[in-house]
């Protein structure tokens, strides 16, 4: 299923994991994001953004019915109102997870995210769960990542960084300065964008990314449990995986835990801009 949202500049059509048109199966969120400044979908076609892709605690995962958990199972979508829609999704057959995402287009130009996760047995190999995002850049002139931050090695000092990886899982997620970023894992049987480590930290919990005229940029509420990633294949030749990670430390079963973020869609004007939105945004109020 699927259902269009609007609001100000923006339309939007978010769907579960079922097929639509040309957008294939098992990719979730937000199928289709365009503006009254850019008509064409900011995201590939036949996936998505926004796209809840992976489930993670460190656990050996050979098949991608597990690796890929969160696209496999079945999803329920519910539109609110003209600008509002929630996908929920059961407790997953292995990770045991349930999840309700809740995205909510506001004027201008904003498109908000409500995520709320519940871990529902003790079923944890590690002592946390990566609940993991995946947003595919459709064509983009530039396939890099900016935000603010500095290497980790560095003790202090900010300034903007540009986050381009070399190749698919190479040196690909990005953590705040003062979090370490090793995961204990076993992964025996493939490569994650996950548990590939930058040498570059950021300082705060935003970042952007140009296309044409346009900057797509998504910040968040929290800077200890969110993770930046970048692929610059994710989504086939050109098109770059812009992605993020929230991390929960000692997930604790039926307890929620919660993470929001803000997408601003708009026209480039400059870093600056950017910077400010960020500033002015109160999570709590959706402003």
């Amino acid at each position: 299923m699927h259902a269009s949202i609007q609001a100000g500049e923006l339309t939007a059509i978010i769907g579960d994991n079922e097929p639509h048109g040309e957008h294939r199966a098992g990719y979730n969120g937000v199928h289709s994001l365009v503006s009254t400044h850019q008509s064409d979908n900011l995201f590939v076609p036949t996936y998505a953004g926004l796209n809840l892709e992976h489930l993670l605690d460190g656990r050996d995962m050979p098949g991608p019915e597990l690796y890929f958990e969160p696209r496999h199972h079945p999803m329920e979508l519910e539109q609110l109102d003209e600008r509002t829609a929630q996908l929920h999704q059961m407790p997953t057959p292995t990770m045991r997870v349930q999840s309700l995402t809740t995205f909510t287009l506001r004027e201008p130009h904003y498109l908000d995210f409500d995520f709320r996760v519940v871990l529902r047995e003790p079923v944890l190999a590690h002592d946390y769960l990566c609940c993991f995002w995946a947003s595919y850049i459709q064509q983009p002139e530039d396939n890099a990542i900016y935000f603010g931050g500095r290497r980790r090695e560095e003790g202090a000092g900010e300034g903007w960084l540009r986050f381009a990886t070399p190749a698919h899982n190479d040196q690909s997620t990005v953590c705040h300065v003062d979090v370490e970023p090793e995961l204990p894992q076993a992964l025996t049987s493939r490569d994650s964008l996950a548990f590939n480590y930058s040498e570059l930290a950021f300082t705060r919990a935003f970042y952007y990314g140009l296309r044409s005229e346009m900057v797509y940029a998504i910040m968040f509420d929290r800077s200890d449990r969110v993770r930046f990633t970048h692929s610059p294949s994710g989504g086939g030749v050109g098109n770059p995986a812009w992605d993020f990670q929230f991390v929960i430390r000692n997930c604790e079963v039926d307890r929620e835990y919660q993470l929001r973020a803000r997408v601003v869609y708009k026209r480039w004007v400059d870093r600056e801009d950017i910077r400010r939105e960020y500033e002015r945004w109160d999570p709590l109020l959706g402003e």
